[in-house]
C-alpha cells in the first residue's frame, strides 16, 4: 500500500457528498488527531479531584477546522452555502451527516490513496 500521503503535510483531496456536492478535506495524522483530542478534553472537579472530560461536539468543531478546506454545491435556501471556517463549524455542529463524513475521511489514509488514483 502507497504510504506517500503519511509525508505530506497538505493531502488534500475533493470527496462527493450526498450526490453532487464535493468536499476538500485534508489527511490528518493520528498526531493531529491526538492534539484535537487534547484541544477538546478539560478537568472536571468533582470534589477534591479532577477527571479529564473530551467535550465531544468541540473535538467535531475542531476536527472540521482541521480538516475541512473547502466545499461546492452545497446550498442554503437556494443560494450557495460558501465555505468559510464559521459555516464549517456550523455544519459539524448540527448535521450529524456531514460529521460523520469528515471523520470517516480525513483519517482513512486508504481512501486518499483510492481518491489519488482515480
Amino acid at each position: 500500500m502507497e504510504i506517500g500521503a503519511l509525508k505530506k503535510e497538505d493531502a488534500l483531496r475533493n470527496f462527493p457528498f450526498m450526490g453532487d456536492a464535493e468536499v476538500v478535506i485534508r489527511f490528518l495524522s493520528r498526531e493531529e488527531l491526538q492534539q484535537i483530542r487534547e484541544k477538546a478534553s478539560k478537568i472536571v472537579r468533582d470534589g477534591k479531584h479532577g477527571r479529564m472530560e473530551f467535550d465531544s461536539l468541540e473535538g467535531d468543531v475542531l476536527l472540521g477546522r482541521t480538516a475541512v478546506r473547502g466545499w461546492k454545491g452545497l446550498t442554503m435556501n437556494g443560494e450557495e452555502f460558501p465555505y468559510s471556517p464559521e459555516n464549517c463549524n456550523l455544519l459539524m455542529r448540527k448535521w450529524t451527516e456531514f460529521a460523520r463524513f469528515v471523520f470517516g475521511i480525513c483519517l482513512d489514509l486508504r481512501k486518499f490513496q483510492e481518491e489519488a488514483q482515480s
